[in-house]
């Protein structure tokens, strides 16, 4: 089965990949947000890149090759996870998102030594194949040093080999990497194909539970990979952000006592500006539709130009959500920034 069968919204990106297959270009960049399917994506194209009978540029599923795939021994792909990644998507990974450990940190990052282990394994001739392929994810991970050993082997990458580099955030890649591969975009499903999806894995509440997700409903298997808030944390922040200008510090302090992973909370706050936003320009919102009244309430008062400034920060917050410091206090900063950001929308409304 296609991969485009189980994901219909990667139909596009797929037949972009399908005709690189006969000419593979030294690096490919396949990017799309956590949820979107480019992972996925990207494991099926480096499938059908060592497939020995691949059919319309897809892997076939039954060669020899594509069993060692399957069993994830094939010597000639390699796969370059981060810990957190590698424990999410255990070789050989069946397409299920495992629940990580518990009592054990795992790094999120691609670390430098793996980096240098790719030019090492490209140094020797294919065992197998005509080609290789190396997967890396989260490629936005890597850092200048990891993204510097990187450039050498793209530079002047192995004839026959290709680098599959997966990223959730393009925009943290290097220039330098970037402007050497062939760029895939991974656009999130139609909120029709999502309903869809999520009907299709028996899912209660189809259009709330996509909404919550943000559109993407692949998250919906990433619930234990601390991706999202918990369902209460959830609405006790939207409660909050409801309030609007009227939200004190004291409501702030007396609701976030505990921390909060910050990645979820920005992505939740930034969908709800993004609600607010597309209200006051005359669109449609489109994550929560159960706060649909203080959306419109909140939208009517809005100097859009001066709200843009909170986005601003929402995202400087979501590229440093992994900086070690305290969860709470900066939950409870982004919150009342976001109450000081109306207050002074409306006063120069």
């Amino acid at each position: 089965m296609e991969i485009t069968d189980l994901y219909p919204w990667l139909e596009r990106p797929a037949a972009a990949l399908r005709k690189m297959r006969d000419k593979l270009p030294g690096g490919v960049l396949i990017y799309g947000p956590r949820g979107s399917g480019a992972y996925e994506l990207a494991a099926s194209f480096a499938a059908s890149v060592v497939c020995s009978s691949p059919k319309d540029g897809v892997a076939c599923g039954s060669c020899a090759d594509c069993r060692l795939v399957q069993a994830g021994t094939h010597p000639d792909l390699k796969y370059v996870l981060s810990e957190t990644e590698a424990a999410l998507r255990p070789e050989p990974w069946n397409g299920k998102i495992q629940p990580l450990p518990k009592g054990k940190s795992f790094s999120k990052q691609i670390l430098i030594e793996q980096v240098r282990e790719i030019g090492e394994y490209l140094s020797v001739t294919a065992f197998r194949s005509d080609h290789r392929a190396v997967l890396i994810y989260p490629a936005d991970s890597m850092g200048e040093d990891q993204s510097s050993a990187l450039l050498k082997t793209l530079e002047e990458p192995p004839e026959g080999a290709v680098l599959i580099l997966v990223a959730d955030d393009v925009s943290s890649i290097l220039p330098t990497i970037r402007s050497r591969c062939q760029l895939v975009r991974v656009a999130p499903p139609t909120r029709e194909q999502g309903i869809a999806y999520l009907k299709s894995q028996k899912v209660r509440n189809p259009e709330s539970e996509l909404a919550r997700l943000g559109g993407l409903p692949l998250l919906i298997h990433e619930s234990g990979a601390n991706l999202l808030l918990e369902k209460k944390d959830e609405k006790m922040i939207l409660d909050l952000l409801a309030k609007g200008a009227l939200m004190t510090s004291g409501d702030v302090l007396e609701a976030v006592k505990n921390d909060l992973t910050i990645g979820p909370l920005v992505a939740v706050m930034q969908r709800w500006c993004w609600d607010i936003s597309s209200q006051s320009m005359g669109l449609e919102s489109r994550y929560f539709p159960d706060y649909a009244a203080a959306v419109q309430s909140l939208s009517a008062q809005i100097d859009i130009r001066r709200f843009q400034e909170f986005n601003a920060k929402l995202n400087q917050a979501s590229r440093s959500k992994d900086h070690p410091l305290s969860k709470k206090l900066v939950a409870q900063t982004l919150l009342m920034d976001y109450a000081s950001a109306l207050k002074a929308s409306q006063k120069n409304y």
